[in-house]
């Protein structure tokens, strides 16, 4: 049996995984091997504790603090351990979603389906958006800002000069797949509001939070009442008597003070805290994209973002937040942060450091957020056209085309799909697309207008060669009513083409696809509204395809010769059993089934 392309994808994630697993059971047993350890040096350590409470003695006192520094490298040495794990099995999770994929099983990322739009002009037509929608089958974002920047790329085309750039850029991208991985399942570990939210505090609460270190009162309890605390304290040392008495007093002044901010503080540690493990995970991918030497124009510009005038590398600037951040969250701890604070007045000393970071460093921290997000955003469509090798990187074209080979719906299983050829006139025209039911008109408007999506996002298409040039689509397909809206479908209907007209008049780029117009009238307004609407876009030169059972409509062809172009879907019919080819041609439709259909249940 021949194996596929896509079989052998499915074998090289297999192959992946298997290697994960082997890795994860190996840290799994060094993680328990690290427990054992921790509890038997904790049980010397108490041992050791008794012998010093019975027997007392320097060097068995010695070894107990031995035991408990031997302690806490054991518990640090585990928590590695159990990152490292977690971001294997991670690995391992994420290269399982993509052999499910292929499988035909739902992705474990978002569907999109907040983005769901009646209104927009195709993405609820064509199932861009929503549970078993293209959405659904290509996105591997995690963040909320990598699922806004992939959906704007599929609600709306990219300029054609982009086009080719991303898609050279993918390309680049799918020569390094366990960087990839990485940086997927690093995102993985975050919630996805993580850093959204962590921006959102950056840029909008947290310079309001901190100008208050700027007053000099500020700044002389930040660096005097530390040295006044320590000149007391030595002076008590030295000389006893009343300077304990002083010195205590000095503490509760500075309890005072800090006390005095202590608003200011909860506000800006509010915004900062547990933040350590996203902005470490902001790092380390920033790290590995500024360290990274970038071939394409489209990736270097992305990445030049991350540049400051200073010359100090972004990663590094977040690393140093992720430390003031640690360093605030000492305050968690009463018995800690209580002494931190009296003695150094340490929470202020912390805010003052944040707020110089934040006039040095904001503005390209900043940055790392969208560029993180643009390239979640790429890997989507890339691990698309990894997936997918036999699919064809649509080729951009300034002037007016659209001319395909063997081109199939991306969303339909592979043992099902059957490919079509097209190409639009060299001139725009409104194709009529007539057949029977079920014959495959509403898939093939459907099969353009998807492929035209992916091509315009910058990926690969579902097709053995797509050349066309950008286009508006809007379409007309799923109309229905609306109780809540007090709209019948009629309504809708009317509603849809007023858009369409608005959209054509405005926009010479447009494409129209239009299935089965005017359903919620009569037949005669039906054929008449249709062919108004022909008229008017052969018209405007909109090209249209037009799918309709109406076959006055084909002979629009004969008033129009240049401007009206017929296909067809047919049906082969044998007794009461039909045989459906999917495949379209030329010329209006001859064969129909709804009398078959009607006989199959008794009516005919």
């Amino acid at each position: 049996m021949m194996i596929t392309e896509q079989e052998t994808v499915k074998y090289s994630y297999q192959q992946e995984i298997d290697v994960f697993k082997k890795n994860i059971n190996t840290l799994k047993r060094r993680i328990n091997a690290y427990s054992l350890s921790r509890l038997l040096v904790f049980i010397g350590a108490l041992a050791s504790l008794f012998f010093i409470i019975n027997y007392s003695g320097w060097v068995i006192m010695g070894f107990m603090l031995l035991l408990l520094l031997v302690f806490l490298i054991l518990v640090s040495k585990q928590v590695k351990l159990a990152i490292k794990l977690s971001h294997q099995q991670h690995c391992a999770t994420l290269l399982q979603n993509e052999i499910d994929i292929l499988n035909g099983e739902i992705n474990i990322y978002g569907n999109g389906k907040t983005f769901t739009d009646g209104q927009h002009p195709y993405t609820s037509d064509l199932d861009i958006f929503g549970e078993k929608s293209l959405f659904a089958y290509i996105n591997r974002t995690s963040t909320l800002g990598g699922i806004n920047h992939l959906a704007k790329w599929l609600q709306y085309p990219e300029e054609a000069a982009t086009i080719p750039e991303r898609a050279k850029a993918l390309k680049e991208l799918n020569t390094s797949q366990d960087e990839n991985l990485n940086f997927r399942a690093s995102l993985f570990s975050l919630k996805a509001d993580d850093l959204q939210n962590l921006k959102n505090n950056l840029q909008n609460h947290i310079p309001n939070a901190i100008q208050f270190v700027r007053s000099k009162k500020a700044n002389f309890i930040i660096w005097f009442l530390p040295l006044l605390t320590f000149a007391i304290l030595a002076a008590a040392l030295i000389f006893n008597g009343i300077l304990w008495s002083v010195f205590s007093l000095q503490l509760v002044l500075n309890f005072v003070a800090y006390n005095f901010y202590i608003k200011h503080i909860n506000t800006a540690h509010q915004s900062l805290a547990k933040t350590g493990h996203t902005l470490q995970t902001l790092a380390k991918l920033i790290k590995n994209l500024e360290l990274k030497s970038w071939q394409t124009p489209y990736l270097q510009k992305i990445i030049k973002v991350l540049e400051n005038p200073k010359g100090e590398q972004t990663h590094l600037q977040i690393n140093q937040l992720a430390k003031i951040a640690t360093n605030l969250d000492y305050r968690n701890n009463v018995l800690v942060g209580t002494v931190l604070n009296i003695f150094f007045c340490w929470d202020l000393r912390v805010i003052k450091a944040l707020y110089k970071w934040n006039a040095a460093c904001l503005p390209t921290v900043l940055n790392s957020f969208d560029v993180v997000y643009h390239i979640e955003a790429l890997l989507s469509l890339a691990t698309l056209n990894y997936n997918h090798p036999h699919w064809a990187q649509p080729e951009i074209s300034m002037d007016f085309c659209l001319n395909t080979l063997d081109m199939a719906h991306p969303l339909i299983a592979d043992d099902k799909k059957v490919s079509n050829n097209f190409w639009l006139a060299e001139n725009p025209t409104t194709d009529i697309i007539t057949g029977s039911n079920m014959a495959g008109k509403s898939t093939f408007l459907r099969t353009v207008g998807i492929n035209m999506v992916l091509a315009f996002a910058g990926a690969n298409v579902c097709a053995r060669s797509f050349h066309t040039s950008v286009f508006n689509v809007v379409s007309y397909m799923r109309i229905i009513d609306s109780l809540t809206a007090e709209t019948s479908t009629f309504k809708a209907e009317i509603d849809r083409l007023k858009m369409i007209l608005t959209l054509t008049q405005t926009n010479k780029n447009t494409l129209v696809l239009i299935d089965e117009m005017l359903r919620g009238t009569n037949s005669k307004d039906k054929y008449e509204g249709s062919k108004a609407l022909i008229e008017k876009l052969i018209l405007q030169q909109t090209p249209t395809l037009f799918a309709t059972h109406d076959l006055q409509i084909a002979e629009l062809e004969k008033t129009h010769p240049t401007q009206v172009r017929n296909f067809h879907f047919d049906v082969k019919i044998e007794g009461d059993k039909m045989f459906f080819d999917y495949k379209i041609k030329q010329g209006e439709c001859k064969t129909f089934n709804a009398a078959v259909l009607l006989r199959a249940i008794g009516l005919a």
